[in-house]
């Protein structure tokens, strides 16, 4: 594996925002008009995605975890980091596909990546992306913002289907089940305006909704 063969040929093609320099540079430049937030994810192989995923899922995967992150604070999706720790046993024809993921994500999203890092290791793969975010408001409504007794509780999309379809992916099924665990299925872009408008508090729900209300 040559770093910055496949930087050129797979990650420079999706850094097409003024602010990544082409990836010349060690640093980019952010716009910050406006309020702004951050996150940042990590999966790890075998803790977050299974060894044999696919990896153009394995890629929409990491956007859309940060992206619920960003949305959940009444934001809209801005700019990108991203860092992978490329396992030398897997071939470069999987980094493409990793790499399609992502670059099919970033446009369908109209994040713009700035940069990031490519490292060679012995260890599983690890794949770390921060996201930015541009705040609808004033700032982010926060977890603990200003919830009230006798407020309504609003879920987007359906509750328990990563735990369905991590039991299928397991089970080895490709199935429409499978599939949900593997792409997460995010709120539209619209939800990040509702949440500023309407929410007193807001979260993304990753651990299960009972135990992140309490």
């Amino acid at each position: 594996m040559n770093e910055q063969s496949w930087i050129d040929r797979y990650i420079r093609p999706l850094a097409r925002a003024h602010g990544a320099d082409a990836l010349l540079d060690d640093v980019a430049q952010l716009e910050t008009t406006g309020p702004q937030i951050a996150t940042m994810d990590t999966l790890v192989e075998g803790v977050h995605f299974l060894s044999n995923d696919h990896m153009t899922s394995v890629g929409q995967k990491l956007i859309r975890v940060n992206l619920s992150d960003i949305l959940a604070k009444g934001a809209a999706p801005h700019e990108a980091l991203l860092s992978v720790a490329w396992p030398r046993t897997r071939p470069e024809e999987q980094f493409g596909a990793l790499l399609a993921g992502i670059g099919r994500d970033l446009d369908g999203f109209e994040i713009a990546l700035l940069g990031g890092d490519l490292v060679k290791t012995d260890g599983p793969l690890v794949l770390t992306l921060t996201l930015t975010g541009r705040c609808y408001g004033s700032g982010p409504v926060r977890r603990l913002g200003g919830a009230k007794p006798d407020d309504e509780i609003w879920v987007s999309g359906q509750i328990g289907w990563s735990v369905l379809g991590l039991a299928a992916a397991k089970a080895g099924e490709q199935s429409a089940l499978a599939d949900r665990y593997r792409i997460p299925q995010p709120p539209p872009l619209a939800a990040g305006k509702i949440v500023a408008d309407q929410a007193r508090a807001s979260m993304d729900v990753s651990d299960g909704l009972l135990l992140d209300l309490q």
